[in-house]
């Protein structure tokens, strides 16, 4: 069992101050003292938010200036920009980019609040009297990582309202430490930041961020950073991940270490995982549609000409077209490619589910007035396009080294914990 890591942020639901008292707008060489606030709104979405007051400075003179910055004590200069200034005496505005303590300083541990993941099941964690499985530890060189989703989600109904909010919520916490409880600086687990987010995104299909990170030294806090990266708002996409399978996390990030050592291919996984997200988060079917095929075919190019050994020459891959070469990769890795079961109304027009994907995108851009395709139905349409994910999640899986069960989105709607064994194993 784990012992529930605790934060003083979960109490904080809409807001928080991240600092109260005299601050500074600096523009092109003058400063503007003020009294104010600086703080982190969730709600309606993230946003680093300052308010001001002052009765000796001319504030409207601020708002046709460039490059303003605003500063405070131990918190070095940093854009913002400004939605409101009232009676030249009060003042408002968002904060550009993040605020984040001045000097770096060594730390035993450091906190980093995860927004908007996912329920999974995990190790065992406690608080108090109450156990849940959301917890999960990782050894990771000289670290100590334990990932846990926050022990207060069901008092708070966490989830519940997320999912009816589609808002935004610290949902689970990192804590790193050195196996050997020596110090550290932030700057040294950058990668392994990075490494987690890429990860979540993989797991989620959504933008997951970590908006807060804390380091301290015997639990009292030496170091603050606060930033609004890319988000998504809370929103449950059904995808591959199995949720009651959390070592899965675990797995994945040793992959993605791994992988991620070679420039290349660390580059081509963040970019079929963005079009992956965006497939699956953007509004319109047909963009959808659009979006997965353009990872499916970076996915296809980099899987049979980038390995070793090589399943076909650059060249062939050249000299095939988009269907054919996607037909190749899918065949190689064990992957259905005949339209089987509910896909069966689709086989008389199209002989495979390449064939079907390639020849609907080429409808979307080169609509013919008398095409079959003209009467598809929503149905036919998100049939379509789950089999397009099906296929990206197949092989962005196998690129990453996945070698675990999955949820097929082919079956949905599905009971959590009814899985398959990936084709190729």
């Amino acid at each position: 069992m784990i012992e529930a890591i605790d934060s003083k942020y979960f109490s904080f639901d809409d807001r928080f101050s991240i600092y109260e008292g005299n601050f500074n707008l600096v523009s092109k060489g003058k400063t503007f003292v003020l009294k104010g606030s600086i703080n982190f709104n969730h709600y309606p979405e993230p946003m680093i938010r300052f308010i001001g007051e002052t009765d000796k400075e001319d504030l409207h003179s601020l708002t046709n200036e460039d490059g303003i910055m605003i500063e405070a004590p131990g918190i070095p200069p940093t854009p913002v920009s400004f939605d409101l200034v009232q009676n030249n005496q009060l003042i408002k505005g968002v904060v550009v980019s993040a605020i984040k303590d001045e000097q770096e300083v060594y730390m035993d541990s450091c906190l980093i609040h995860v927004s908007n993941f996912v329920n999974y099941l995990g190790e065992v964690v406690t608080k108090d009297n109450f156990r849940y499985r959301g917890g999960l530890h990782i050894e990771f060189g000289e670290w100590n990582l334990c990932l846990q989703l926050r022990h207060d989600y069901k008092k708070k109904k966490l989830f519940p309202n997320l999912k009816d909010s589609k808002g935004y919520a610290i949902t689970h916490i990192i804590k790193i430490e050195k196996r050997d409880k020596s110090l550290f600086k932030k700057s040294e687990i950058i990668e392994i930041e990075n490494l987690f987010v890429w990860v979540f995104k993989l797991c989620t299909g959504r933008h997951i961020g970590m908006p807060i990170k804390i380091g301290q030294v015997d639990n009292k806090e030496v170091y603050r950073e606060f930033l609004v990266p890319v988000m998504s708002s809370y929103k449950a996409i059904p995808n591959w991940f199995p949720k009651q399978r959390g070592e899965v996390i675990k797995n994945l990030f040793h992959n993605f270490d791994s992988k991620f050592k070679d420039a290349f291919i660390k580059r081509i996984i963040k970019e079929t995982i963005h079009w992956y997200v965006e497939a699956l988060t953007t509004t319109f079917i047909e963009n959808k549609i659009i979006n997965s095929q353009i990872a499916l075919e970076k996915l296809s190019f980099v899987l049979l000409t980038q390995q070793t050994p090589q399943i076909i020459s650059k060249s062939k891959f050249d000299k095939n077209n988009f269907e054919m070469n996607l037909e190749l990769i899918l065949k190689e890795l064990s992957i259905e490619t005949s339209l089987e079961g509910k896909y069966r109304r689709f086989s008389d027009e199209f002989h495979s589910g390449p064939n079907l994907l390639v020849k609907y995108r080429n409808h979307i851009a080169h609509p013919k007035r008398d095409s079959i395709m003209n009467s598809y139905s929503g149905e036919d349409k998100a049939m379509i396009n789950q089999l397009g994910m099906y296929y990206t999640e197949m092989l962005l899986l196998n690129l990453v080294g996945y070698q675990g069960v999955f949820s097929n989105r082919l079956k949905f709607p599905l009971w959590e914990g009814d899985y398959d064994d990936l084709p190729w194993k």
